[in-house]
């Protein structure tokens, strides 16, 4: 049993399954504190499964790119949390049991959740999000090989469950809300540019991204105007009175030191695609995403905990 969890930690890319758990429990806390009470029990269960759902559509990846024979020694990062297929650290079984392991966890507790709001439209979106985590990477027609993908993850992963962490805590949406998910939104595409764009020319063989229809350059250089636009989100929220000058400065040290400063300051002057290039720079958007959601969570705790005494 302890080989097994070993070789399955080998496919299911652990640190992006956080980068969608993150925004959900950052979402939750935000609708938590708009409306000044959180409910921990759902806001435990969104995390579960938001996260779950995240893993079962990387290890549905994994799968995908095993079976199509698209790693070689000369692609794989050797990223130990990834890859473990194609390197041979796992077996296909341990990768589809992980599967059905994750997605019937995410399915309880988005069930869970159901049962306790007694909102059949949240078990609408829990189904749709679950067919496409699914649909990712396996199915006849898998967006991931589409150059849409980026955008298709970006809604459901950052956009889609930050909504219904923050609905299921505030009881409603309002612009607030969908301000705070447009910035998921964002993030994510961030992460699955870097991802994209990094494996140019790998792709080519087998998919056609983002990059492959605008160019390698431009798909570095598209990420100004979306993080001027992921910015302005946190300046509208702000503006409009939904978070306190204090978390805006929380956000935009975020954006700043950890999108600008550690990514994209260096990372635009990148003219061609490289073997290593996917290791030293895929880390990166999760780095954003890690410190936005972890600092304003925490801030969203601090001064709701502040409102209620």
């Amino acid at each position: 049993m302890k080989d097994f969890f070993k070789r399955v930690y080998t496919v299911i890319e652990m640190r992006t399954g956080f980068a969608t758990g993150l925004p959900v429990l950052s979402a939750g806390l935000f609708g938590a504190y708009l409306k000044g009470d959180l409910n921990i029990p759902l806001l435990v269960l969104m995390f579960i499964s938001g996260f779950s759902f995240n893993i079962v559509a990387n290890v549905a990846n994994e799968i995908r790119g095993y079976l199509k024979n698209e790693e070689t020694d000369e692609t794989m990062t050797g990223h130990k949390g990834s890859e473990g297929l194609s390197r041979g650290d796992a077996k296909l079984i341990d990768a589809i049991i992980a599967l059905l392991i994750f997605f019937i966890l995410g399915g309880a507790s988005g069930l869970l959740i159901v049962f306790i709001t007694k909102d059949l439209l949240i078990l609408l979106i829990g189904i749709l999000s679950a067919l496409a985590a699914i649909c990712y990477s396996l199915g006849p027609k898998p967006y991931i090989v589409y150059p849409v993908g980026e955008l298709v993850s970006g809604i459901f992963v950052g956009g889609v469950s930050s909504l219904v962490s923050a609905y299921i805590q505030l009881g409603e949406l309002n612009l607030g809300v969908i301000l705070y998910a447009v910035i998921g939104v964002f993030m994510t595409i961030f992460l699955m540019a870097a991802n994209n764009t990094s494996d140019y020319n790998k792709d080519k063989v087998h998919r056609v991204t983002l990059p492959h229809v605008i160019g390698f350059e431009n798909s570095i250089k598209i990420i100004l105007p979306e993080g001027i636009l992921m910015f302005f989100s946190l300046v509208s929220l702000t503006v409009l009175g939904y978070i306190n000058i204090a978390l805006f400065l929380i956000g935009t040290f975020c954006m700043y030191y950890f999108g600008y400063v550690k990514w994209y300051k260096d990372y635009k002057k990148i003219k061609a695609p490289y073997k290593e290039m996917a290791k030293e720079w895929g880390p990166r958007p999760l780095l954003l995403i890690y410190s936005f959601n972890l600092l304003m969570s925490l801030g969203f705790v601090i001064f709701l905990i502040g409102g209620l005494i």
